[in-house]
């Protein structure tokens, strides 16, 4: 017999925390996600999400009272100031190998987003799309790169049996520029010194000295050229200052990159080192000890991520991605960086997946959000 539980105890959300170690521990591809951040997040009264004005719900699955499921809902209202689409999101998802456990905690997501007042339901999705989000089709033997979501393979079975349709594709790509044609390179480089030349064009690193001008200048470019992508929520200067205090002794400064066309905003691109590697390491505990084996692996880590690129629409002519690849490129070589992982690219953005594949870039994982009709 399954029970389904509120989660409203702080004993009761560490357990939720703390469910997917037992689920996926011995599973070398998983990564544990750190439990501070995960802590204050999933905290009504801390979490960024609900001090926006957000609200959300956690629920237990139990079997014999051990807990055997996990699932949280949200109702975001910046996705549905974008989109008025009446959707909702479940999310943190993680269960055993068994519909009979799935099913009746999707219900319980369902039935709270429908006392919401929403009538359709996407997912897994933590908060919304733009955090960890899908079910993994392939690729399950790749560990997934910081902020990216790893699940196991039962997962896509346990959805469509619960009456979950697939929604959209989003695709993973990674480039081993080690091994790349040393001639591609420098036809590159050729190419992004000749759109820089035109003068027009000012690419700069991030300016620790003046995070405020940053946050305006990503919230600009965010806001404009992600607008039409599927799903899109954009983010405010203070949500990106927020992300900088989240992110602030991971974040590499040269490799936040802004582009300014005739002193205008134009472009960004963001490459995070993958610090999942230590994570993995410290199994997801800062204390007491793994912050200060966080930090030294600074220096050490060889996988990147690019996270964020994005081109107001009236700059898109002028090259511009090439330049960030570009200098993307020169300081990972400085740095010894063995692999860049994209991610993640909607599956019908044919342009850039067009530009990705041309740089040697290869789809290495496909995730799936799934959705529901609840009306």
């Amino acid at each position: 017999m399954i029970a389904i539980e509120a989660v409203e105890r702080a004993a009761q959300r560490e357990e939720f925390l703390r469910l997917p170690w037992r689920l996926h521990g011995a599973t070398p591809a998983w990564v544990p996600p750190l439990l501070s951040d995960q802590r204050r997040a999933l905290d009504p009264r801390r979490g960024d999400y609900f001090k926006a004005g957000n609200t959300g719900a956690c629920w237990l699955a139990r079997r014999d009272g051990r807990a055997v499921g996990r699932i949280a809902a949200f109702r975001n209202e910046a996705h549905l100031r974008a989109h008025g689409d009446g959707a909702g999101f479940f999310g943190f998802f993680e269960c055993e190998s068994d519909a009979e456990v799935a099913r009746p905690l999707l219900a319980a997501a369902e039935a709270w987003l429908r006392a919401a007042g929403l009538t359709t339901v996407r997912g897994p999705a933590n908060f919304n799309i733009q955090e960890e989000a899908g079910v993994l089709l392939d690729g399950f033997d790749l560990a997934p790169m910081v902020g990216m979501a790893w699940t196991p393979p039962y997962y896509r079975d346990l959805l469509e049996q619960a009456g979950y349709t697939p929604c959209r594709d989003l695709r993973v790509y990674r480039c081993d520029w080690a091994s790349e044609q040393r001639e591609q390179s420098a036809r590159l480089a050729k190419v992004a010194r000749q759109v820089e030349e035109r003068g027009r064009v000012r690419v700069r690193t991030l300016d620790l000295g003046d995070l405020p001008g940053a946050a305006r200048h990503l919230a600009i470019v965010f806001a404009e050229s992600w607008r039409d992508n599927w799903g899109h929520v954009p983010i405010s200067e203070a949500e990106f200052l927020e992300l900088y205090r989240r992110y602030r002794l991971l974040l590499v400064p040269e490799l936040v990159l802004l582009a300014d066309v005739d002193g205008e905003p134009a472009g960004v691109w963001v490459t995070m080192p993958d610090f999942n590697v230590p994570i993995k390491a410290i199994d997801g505990r800062l204390w007491p000890f793994g912050w200060w084996r966080l930090l030294r692996a600074r220096h050490t880590v060889t996988r990147y991520r690019a996270m964020i690129l994005g081109v107001r629409p009236k700059f898109r002519r002028l090259g511009l991605p090439l330049i960030f690849v570009q200098r993307c490129r020169d300081e990972l070589a400085r740095r010894g960086a063995t692999l860049l992982e994209l991610s993640w690219v909607l599956d019908d953005n044919h342009e850039v997946i067009a530009g990705i594949e041309r740089f040697g870039g290869r789809c290495a994982q496909t995730l799936r959000l799934y959705g529901k009709d609840l009306r």
